[in-house]
C-alpha cells in the first residue's frame, strides 16, 4: 500500500497496528468488565466471541469445499457455555457428549452422501477446539474468580508481546519455518521469560497454594500452551491456503486469529491452578 493511507496505518505484517490496538484494548476492556460483573456478563462475551468465530471460520470452509455444520457448533456453543455456568465441568462434559451426537444426526437427516464421515469429523473437531476448549473460561472464573482468568489472558499477552519484541530484536532461528515464518526459538524464550516473571508476581497470588516458584511455573506452561495453540492455528491457516480465518476485528483478522492461543492455554491454566 502507497500514499496517504500507508502513512495513516502502519502495520507490521500487512496488520494495522493502530486498528489492532483499539480492537485489543476494547477485547480486553470488555474482559475486565464481564469479569467484575455476575458470571453470566462472561458467558455472554464469550458466546458472543465463539458465535462470530464458530460462522466466519464455518464460511471460509465452506468456500475451501470443507463443510461443517455450523449450525449444530452453535447448538453446542450455547450448550456448553451455559452447563459451564450452571453444572461446572459436569455441564462442559454433557456438552461434549452433545457435539458428536448432535453432527451425527445432522449427518443422518441430510441423508449422508460423498463425504459425510469427513463433515462429521471436521465439525467435530471445530467444536471441541473453539467451544469446548474456550468454555475453560467460564470454569476457571467459577472455581478461582476473575483474578484467575486475568492471569491465564496476562500470562499469554505478556509471553506474546515480549516474544514479538525479543524476536524483533534478537531473532535468528525461525521457530516453524513452514507454519510462521517468523516467530523465533529467541522470541519465543523471551516470551517465556517475560511470562515467568509475570506468574512470580501476579498468578501467585492465585489458587489455594499461592507462591512465586509455583507462579512462576504454571504461568510458563501456560504460555507454552499458548504458543502451540497460535502454531496450531496456523497449521490450518496453511491448510486452507488463508491469511486469516475472519475479518471481525480489525487489525487482527478473525476471532479465532485473536483467541489461538487462549484455546490451549485456557484449560491448561484452569487444570495447573486447580492442582496447584
Amino acid at each position: 500500500m502507497t500514499g496517504p493511507a500507508a502513512d495513516a496505518a502502519p502495520s507490521s505484517g500487512g496488520r494495522d497496528l493502530r486498528a489492532a490496538t483499539v480492537v485489543g484494548a476494547a477485547l480486553l476492556a470488555a474482559l475486565a468488565g464481564a469479569l467484575a460483573g455476575p458470571t453470566w456478563l462472561l458467558a455472554a462475551l464469550l458466546l458472543a466471541l465463539l458465535a462470530v468465530g464458530l460462522v466466519e471460520t464455518g464460511g471460509i470452509l465452506a468456500r475451501a469445499e470443507r463443510p461443517v455444520d455450523v449450525d449444530v457448533l452453535l447448538v453446542v456453543a450455547v450448550a456448553g457455555v451455559s452447563g459451564a455456568v450452571l453444572a461446572g465441568e459436569r455441564g462442559l462434559l454433557a456438552a461434549a457428549a452433545l457435539l458428536p451426537v448432535a453432527a451425527l444426526l445432522r449427518a443422518v437427516s441430510r441423508g449422508g452422501g460423498a463425504g459425510a464421515l469427513e463433515r462429521v469429523a471436521r465439525t467435530v473437531l471445530l467444536g471441541a477446539w473453539v467451544v469446548l476448549l474456550g468454555a475453560h473460561a467460564i470454569l476457571l472464573d467459577a472455581a478461582l474468580g476473575a483474578g484467575a482468568v486475568l492471569g491465564v489472558v496476562g500470562a499469554v499477552a505478556v509471553a506474546d508481546t515480549a516474544a514479538y519484541a525479543v524476536g524483533s530484536v534478537a531473532g535468528r532461528r525461525p521457530l516453524s519455518p513452514r507454519l510462521s515464518p517468523n516467530k523465533t526459538w529467541e522470541g519465543v524464550v523471551g516470551g517465556l521469560v517475560a511470562a515467568g516473571a509475570f506468574g512470580a508476581t501476579v498468578v501467585a497470588g492465585v489458587g489455594p497454594r499461592p507462591g512465586a516458584v509455583l507462579g512462576a511455573a504454571i504461568a510458563v506452561a501456560v504460555a507454552v500452551a499458548g504458543v502451540v495453540g497460535d502454531l496450531a492455528e496456523s497449521l490450518v491457516k496453511r491448510d486452507l491456503g488463508v491469511k486469516d480465518l475472519g475479518r471481525s476485528l480489525p487489525g487482527h483478522g478473525g476471532v479465532l486469529d485473536r483467541v489461538d492461543a487462549l484455546l490451549l492455554a485456557l484449560p491448561v491454566g484452569y487444570h495447573l491452578l486447580r492442582l496447584a
